[in-house]
């Protein structure tokens, strides 16, 4: 018998209540928890629970949880869920990233209009604000604030020769020696 196309919504021949079975399953993480949130369900959880529990219906027996949860997969299932959902927050997070830059991009730009008209009429002005909108917009764009990057390829790294291990050593030596008697030339 093959297995039906793995989803997250309701799958072929799929009940109502096997499906909100299975997002309780979702929500409660086991098949033992899940029986005892269904209790719990229209009770005391809130307005939203009690839509659910209308479509829950009736507990059925442990065993017949077990068949539902074996014929509908939904340790698989959930995993995808898991998926999904975390994919969605991924994009939602990008997005939500890209519209603070734009929005960082179009203040800088209007406060840079504003300094510009300043300048035109003759008055001074303080670039303090302008800089610390530009490290924002820089900070936002994943840039450098600094004026100097590092940039070190893992395949040019190589590690120490014998000789280079050595001279590594001395210097520790030499330096541990020198902060010694450094410090007890002070006392």
């Amino acid at each position: 018998m093959a297995k039906p196309v793995l989803t997250t919504s309701k799958m072929p021949s799929e009940t109502e209540s096997q499906y909100t079975a299975w997002l309780l399953y979702c929500e409660a993480g086991s098949i033992r928890k899940t029986l005892g949130l269904w209790d719990k369900v229209g009770q005391s959880l809130g307005e939203t629970w009690v839509e659910f529990a209308e479509r829950l219906g009736k507990k059925p027996s442990d065993t017949t949880i077990e068949t539902w949860s074996k014929k509908y997969r939904w340790v698989e299932r959930k995993d995808l869920k898991l998926t999904e959902d975390l994919e969605s927050l991924r994009k939602k997070a990008q997005e939500i990233k890209q519209k603070k830059v734009f929005v960082i991009g179009e203040v800088f730009w209007e406060k840079i209009q504003a300094l510009k008209k300043q300048m035109k009429k003759g008055e001074g002005a303080t670039v303090d604000e302008i800089k610390k909108l530009w490290e924002m917009f820089r900070t936002e764009m994943g840039e450098s604030l600094g004026k100097h990057e590092l940039s070190i390829k893992e395949e040019d790294q190589k590690p120490p020769t014998a000789e280079e291990e050595e001279l590594g050593l001395a210097i520790d030596e030499t330096i541990k020696a020198f902060y010694g008697r450094k410090g007890k030339a002070k006392k």
